[in-house]
């Protein structure tokens, strides 16, 4: 019983240990990161600034997707009041 209880209590340690050697280890990585985009600090501005840009671009994109849907809500509107005059006219017999 207490071969069994000692394998347990081992592998419990070695997947305690792994996790925080894990953790230790992208904790590490983040700061390595951080400090390099802290070093460079060109390379965050170039691409906040080409983030600008796609967004700029995305906006004109949307405001011309939405002029596109209003004329055509126009055109379903002119086209149903031709319909309804249509109609209306034809049944008043």
């Amino acid at each position: 019983m207490s071969t069994v209880l000692l394998i347990v209590a081992g592998v419990v340690a070695i997947s305690i240990v792994s996790v925080i050697g894990d953790m230790v280890s992208k904790v590490a990585q983040a700061k390595i990161k951080a400090k390099s985009a802290d070093s460079e600090g060109r390379a965050p501005a170039r691409e906040i600034e080409a983030l600008r840009q796609r967004v700029a671009a995305l906006e004109s994109r949307l405001e011309e997707r939405e002029d596109s849907v209003r004329k055509l809500q126009d055109e379903v509107r002119f086209v149903t009041r031709m319909l309804e005059d249509k109609s209306g006219g034809s049944s008043a017999t």
